[in-house]
């Protein structure tokens, strides 16, 4: 029994979703804690700082040195609470625009407005009576089959003794005929009422509202100035009652109420706080996007709803790629990202989806691709503005293209692949002991995984004491690192369980075959991890040559000799800047 009991070991994970769209651990259980864990997971979702919750189950097989894990429990209306608030401020708005629009129809043509409403007003009263005359006669028909029914529950009555006269049997079949009469129409008739003065009142209201006389100070209606602050008054007013359902506290980004906006100006789109980087990315931004649109027209005269979608991945690969070189927050960058895919076409809704969803997006090989393509698009662009038109139509072709007829082609990816490995795992095994070795392998895939999440990364495998990640694009690969690092740091200076990490990442064209990657790529990846030492970021030349972000610099280790390779390959260090 025991030997089982150290051969496999079952255990849960919480990992919440907060504000910003991060996953994060939240506690671990052993397996005989379920029902806790399952109790913590229910009580998580009545937060309102918990956007969802995600309960995992992972069994570890301390033979193989492997863990499984599966998905127990995950919040499926992620999307509501974040959505809540901004749901109530697009309502705020849509009510004043309804009313302005309410105003503008019933003022050019009234006569025409009133016989319309007339005639509404008679196919109603003329489907009143036409329902009214159905519940007559469903009412006439319940009534005589319970006068049938009375009546032969009445010819029963002498075979036991009892008799009644003639008058006496016709008078209680009409008053069975009466009773089921009333009892059936009643309700039917009040539920007919009912409606019709909900639906008159709620049109006499209309009418009030489409024939009253403008106000004495606006004779011929708002002026578009005057809705215009109407609105952002009314937005601001459903921000400020909804800001407990975004945050756990109130947030006050202004103390002095002399640095607040003119009341006159209009509620801005973007944060309050405008940096030198905000406005840099806004920039290159609307000037990237304006060439896009351009180059798009000429490749594509008309994008169907698969075509518009890849031109949404491409914007978000060229947002990112712009807001990492601008050193911009995630946050803010985001928020741009909106403003460019509503800028496509789509609705606020539709855009809100979008980038909630993006990080499921990059899942997917070919979504990744063209997400790539936009970052390296934005690169290019920052540096030669002509080549846009090139890249655009390039990354069109791409994403119009069949998947390949040569297999040996077929499922070549441009990747950045990273490998984890714990240092001296065998010996912490030794040390530790199963149960032992188990938690730590546990930490070790707590902190990776959360920074797969966090920086678009997906797991390819597990590798026992390590794992195997892929990455649209170097830049999110080495930030990712750079969290697995400082996340190692915190948790060693806890003092729990010290064990160190290594990191190596390559980026190039791999194969995908069977939800696996292969080939030099991958194994160049694999050759400089195993070079690097313990807390330790290595990456090849092509990582650093197509790094464009600012959060890591790299330091030249000299070139080293891999196995399997010919030729000596330069590494570099990551550091991180701060």
């Amino acid at each position: 029994m025991n030997q089982v009991i150290t051969r496999k070991q079952i255990s849960y994970e919480i990992y919440i979703k907060d504000r910003s769209g991060k996953w994060i651990i939240h506690a671990h259980y052993t397996g005989a804690q379920k029902q806790t864990a399952e109790e913590e997971t229910q009580q998580l979702e009545r937060e309102a700082h918990v956007m969802a919750v995600k309960l995992i189950r992972e069994v570890y097989n301390s033979e193989t040195n492997s863990a499984d894990e599966y998905v127990v429990y995950q919040t499926r209306d992620a999307e509501s609470r974040e959505k809540m608030a901004a749901a109530r401020a697009a309502n705020a708005i849509e009510n004043v625009a309804e009313a302005q629009e309410s105003e503008s129809k019933a003022q050019p043509a009234p006569k025409q407005g009133k016989s319309k409403k007339r005639k509404k007003k008679d196919v109603g009263l003329i489907g009143l009576a036409l329902k009214m005359m159905l519940a007559f006669c469903g009412a006439i028909a319940i009534g005589l089959a319970v006068m049938l029914g009375t009546a032969r529950l009445l010819e029963y009555l002498p075979g036991m003794g009892y008799h009644i006269s003639q008058g006496v049997f016709e008078k209680a079949n009409f008053f069975a005929f009466v009773l089921g009469f009333i009892v059936s129409i009643t309700p039917m008739m009040m539920a007919l009422t009912r409606n019709f003065r909900h639906k008159g009142k709620k049109r006499k209201d209309d009418d009030e509202v489409a024939e009253s006389p403008a106000a004495p100070a606006m004779p011929s209606g708002p002026s578009e100035e005057q809705m215009r602050l109407a609105r952002a008054e009314a937005l601001r007013r459903s921000l400020e009652e909804n800001r407990s359902a975004l945050s756990e506290e109130p947030i006050s980004t202004r103390e002095d109420p002399k640095d607040d906006p003119d009341d006159d100006a209009p509620l801005p789109k973007e944060p309050l706080v405008k940096t030198p980087a905000l406005q840099a990315t806004r920039q290159i931004m609307r000037d990237f996007m304006a060439g896009s649109v351009v180059a798009i027209r000429e490749t594509l005269p008309s994008l169907d709803a698969y075509h518009k979608f890849g031109v949404n991945l491409y914007v978000a690969g060229a947002c990112d790629a712009c807001s990492d070189k601008n050193a911009l927050p995630r946050e803010q960058g985001r928020d741009i990202l909106k403003d460019c895919v509503s800028a496509l076409g789509a609705n606020g809704k539709m855009s809100d989806t979008f980038c909630n969803s993006l990080e499921q997006y990059l899942l997917e090989p070919k979504y990744s691709d063209m997400y790539g393509a936009g970052r390296d698009s934005m690169l290019s662009y920052m540096k030669d503005e002509k080549s846009l038109s090139v890249s655009v139509a390039r990354a069109l072709n791409i994403w119009s293209e069949k998947p390949a007829a040569d297999p040996k082609q077929a499922g070549k990816k441009l990747h950045a692949l990273m490998f984890t490995d714990i240092v001296n795992s065998t010996q912490l095994t030794q040390e530790l002991g199963d149960i032992g070795a188990q938690q730590m392998v546990h930490a070790h895939n707590r902190i990776v995984r959360t920074a797969l999440i966090n920086n678009y990364g997906k797991e390819v495998k597990h590798m026992g004491d390590g794992i195997m990640a892929v990455f649209p694009s170097s830049n999110s690969a080495v930030e990712g690192a750079l969290e697995i690092q400082r996340q190692m740091a915190q948790h060693n200076a806890r003092g729990e369980m010290e064990f160190h990490v290594r990191i190596g990442i390559n980026a190039g064209e791999a194969i995908t075959e069977e939800n696996d990657l292969f080939g030099a790529v991958v194994q160049l990846a694999a050759r400089v991890c195993a070079a690097a030492s313990g807390d330790e970021i290595l990456v090849s030349p092509t990582v650093k040559e197509t790094y464009a972000g600012k959060r890591a610099k790299f330091k030249s280790l000299g070139t080293r000799q891999m196995k399997g390779f010919s030729a000596p390959v330069e590494i570099f260090a990551a550091i991180s800047r701060k």
